[in-house]
């Protein structure tokens, strides 16, 4: 495989990380960049990274589905109010649980390709480590966000926000080391 698809497919993989982590939305509904798109994104990389990691390929019907959930959300909310897999909570769970999983498992190929000759093995170390802890907190958000507690108490509000901030930072730094990666795979003079 050439490094230009490695490079192209890293990058796709690290803006969708950033698309599914910003949500801005107009007027509290339609999201300006859709996690759908997102899922479109790394569905394109995976298939470009699928000689490199064997393995990858798996992910496909997982990305499907969540792009697919995120999709549907997507045009809910908007013309209903509400996201559609939130008024369900098997749905709901089961979109968590793929979420955690594909994203899990994306991250291990992903540091497997950081461990390559000529790569440093730091980078898929901090890949790996922001892997488990994307997954700790990933669990705390969705159990917060289902358990009934008073919202409007400031001992619930400070750690729910600093855990959503721990949240938002491991995403950036798992971008940011999508995009340190990508410089491993220099592109080839012609």
């Amino acid at each position: 495989m050439n490094n230009q698809n490695i490079r192209h497919a890293l990058s796709r993989i690290a803006w969708a990380y950033l698309l599914i982590l910003l949500n801005f939305r107009i007027n509290g509904g339609l999201d300006l960049l859709p996690d759908w798109v997102g899922y479109l994104l790394i569905f394109i990389a995976i298939g470009m990274l699928a000689g490199e990691l064997r393995d990858l390929p798996l992910l496909k019907p997982f990305c499907v589905l969540l792009g697919a959930a995120s999709l549907v959300d997507w045009l809910a909310l908007p013309l209903s109010g509400s996201e559609l897999t939130g008024r369900f909570f098997l749905l709901s769970a089961l979109v968590a649980c793929v979420a955690l999983y594909f994203h899990f498992q994306l991250l291990t190929d992903l540091a497997l390709l950081a461990d390559g000759p000529g790569n440093t093995p730091v980078l898929a170390c901090r890949l790996r480590l922001c892997r488990n802890i994307d997954a700790v907190l990933q669990i705390a958000v969705t159990l917060l966000s289902i358990l009934p507690l008073p919202a409007e108490e400031a001992w619930v509000q400070l750690p729910a926000v600093l855990l959503l901030l721990s949240w938002l930072g491991t995403r950036v730094v798992i971008a940011v080391s999508l995009f340190v990666l990508r410089g491993f795979f220099p592109l080839e003079e012609t």
